[in-house]
């Protein structure tokens, strides 16, 4: 009873269900090839792996979706492609891979969204084949009796397709908490704890488990009293966030009226809405590389239809950050020879202008979309003045492609992100022939403070408030404003209460955060008087150690809600964003 296991703090909140234990399984290729005279027994655990499928999906609750999966996997365009992929000397498992990721890129390119949803259905019905072939168990979780996922290793592409009212917390054994995975999480509003050395041996399946995210800690077995602390905390997260729900309407400013751009950070389409619902009113990160899953590129078109369906429905800027893979965002078809340490390696926009052809069909299909909204690129990883000729140069022969097929692109910015160093020293510099830029703070603080943001056990390195790491995003701010040029944020930092105050008074223009963060964001936002943010940017800035820093800004923040609630900054003003 009451065995509490000490980990890392991955993503806020507390939740609490039954485990479910779940062991990674990458969804690739293995490229082995049968001998002819094993394709017939191939073929029958295939069958028998279908049958297995069956007989879960028949006890979906939906029965809408559960007749869309059962009819894809009996379909011919599924099950006939694994069994012609089979004949001709696949494995039953690499089969299903290869039909999935053919039926993503021919499902995905259709105009009609009813025949669009079947790329998310064929997805769904192989994952669960594959996981079946492999001998694991499927995870198909139900409404109305939430679990607490525990597993060795999650990836983020697999993260993405979490639902919170299914999924009631996260546990792993691996996962840095700035990791890809984290911040995927996050956006998606799950618990999560990592650094459980041995997970999937410490629970059983069934077990009830509490995954305290704001803690750190995982509680296997818990007795009443631990259960009604949790039942009470939970009550009173549900009652703030009642309350920061009113604030979604409100404008987005200052105490004194300086407007801020609170925007929110997205992996695709499917988030949108939920950043509106908070009270977002653009995209500060778009995660592009979310689009490029499969085992191949997208094409133009497909890319071009995504990028306009999410510009078509957010009412002020989407920042679209171009390809990011690498580091720990690997796509399979992309990966090169293994790195001693890929995120000093080739990731980003190096591996993008090692690979043209690619970079520029993206830089097309985003320009080929402008039309339908307020479209801001941005390059990342960022480390010399060549790079941004060269992205410049390639940006000019994608607009002109573009104009070539006889479409019109709309008006567009293109800005950097700083996340290395030598961007933030360069800053002045690089932004000359851009029109903004954005921190990632995340990246930022582990090249500065030689801290892998990915290693639990450098974790107390690792730390966004160390004046050194301050001192180059207000480098980098002051070259934003002697530009005249936006800068925004939209790293875990912009959305941590303590560091707003100061970002505002550094002059950003904009702070991106996930969903279920922007109303916290908003509220700190209308206790802030942007005079006296500039003032205590300075004096943080003078401040030697991460300690000082945050003790300071811990005592202007007490400071900032008691004035913010004295001079009425809670008082409704006008409905408008």
């Amino acid at each position: 009873m009451n065995q509490c296991i000490e980990g890392l703090a991955l993503s806020p909140g507390i939740g609490m269900g039954p485990v479910f234990r779940l062991r990674h399984l990458m969804f690739e290729v293995s490229g082995r090839k049968l001998e002819p005279e094993e394709a017939a027994l191939e073929l029958g655990r295939l069958e028998a792996a279908c049958r297995e499928v069956a007989a879960v999906l028949h006890g979906m609750e939906d029965s809408a979706a559960r007749e869309a999966l059962l009819a894809m996997l009996e379909s011919p365009l599924f099950h006939g492609s694994i069994t012609d992929r089979i004949q001709s000397g696949r494995t039953a498992a690499d089969a299903v891979v290869q039909t999935v990721n053919d039926l993503a890129v021919i499902f995905g390119e259709l105009p009609d969204p009813v025949l669009r949803a079947r790329a998310g259905q064929a997805e769904e019905v192989g994952r669960h084949l594959f996981r079946q072939l492999h001998g694991l168990p499927i995870p198909l979780f139900r409404s109305g009796s939430p679990v607490v996922i525990v597993t060795d290793e999650m990836s983020a592409f697999d993260a993405t397709r979490l639902q919170p009212g299914l999924v009631a917390g996260i546990v792993c054994e691996r996962g840095g908490v700035t990791s890809h995975l984290a911040i995927i999480i996050k956006q998606i509003g799950i618990p999560a704890v990592s650094g459980i050395h041995g997970a999937l041996g410490r629970f059983e399946d069934g077990e009830l488990c509490i995954c305290d995210g704001e803690k750190g800690v995982v509680l296997a077995a818990p007795d009443e009293n631990a259960l009604q602390a949790v039942r009470d905390r939970l009550a009173g997260i549900s009652a703030d966030r009642a309350g920061l729900a009113a604030l979604a309407a409100r404008r987005t400013a200052t105490r004194d009226g300086k407007p801020i751009g609170l925007w929110g950070n997205i992996a695709g389409p499917a988030d949108i809405q939920a950043i509106l619902d908070a009270g977002g009113t653009g995209v500060g990160m778009f995660r592009t590389e979310f689009v490029f899953v499969g085992d191949e590129a997208p094409s133009e078109e497909r890319q071009a239809y995504i990028y306009e369906d999410i510009l078509s429905r957010v009412p002020g800027p989407v920042v679209m950050r171009t390809l990011e893979a690498g580091g720990d965002k690997t796509i399979p078809y992309l990966a090169g020879e293994a790195e001693e340490n890929p995120n000093l390696g080739w990731q980003g926009l190096r591996m993008c202008l090692d690979i043209p052809d690619l970079f520029l069909t993206q830089l097309r299909a985003m320009i080929r979309a402008s039309r339908a909204g307020e479209l801001w690129i941005m390059f990342p990883f960022v480390s010399a003045l060549w790079e941004l000729r060269e992205c410049r140069r390639l940006v000019a022969e994608a607009d002109a492609a573009v104009r070539r097929d006889g479409v019109r692109p709309g008006d567009y910015k293109v800005g950097i992100m700083v996340e290395v160093p030598s961007a933030a020293v360069m800053a002045k510099e690089y932004l000359r022939d851009f029109d903004f830029c954005s921190i990632g703070t995340n990246d930022l603080t582990q090249f500065t403070l030689a801290a892998d943001r990915m290693n639990p056990k450098v974790a107390r390195w690792y730390d966004p408030f160390h004046p050194a790491v301050l001192r180059l995003i207000a480098l980098t701010a002051h070259a934003a404003e002697r530009a005249g040029k936006p800068i925004g944020m939209a790293g875990d930092m912009a959305s941590n209460p303590l560091a707003i105050p100061v970002l505002i008074g550094l002059g950003f223009s904009s702070l991106s955060a996930t969903a279920p963060r922007i109303p916290e964001v908003k509220k700190t936002i209308l206790t802030v008087d942007s005079e006296e943010a500039r003032h205590l940017a300075r004096s943080v800035l003078a401040l030697e150690d991460a300690d000082q820093v945050k003790a300071c800004l811990r005592g202007e923040a007490v400071k900032g809600a008691r004035d913010a609630a004295s001079s009425g900054a809670d008082a409704p003003p006008a409905q408008s964003r």
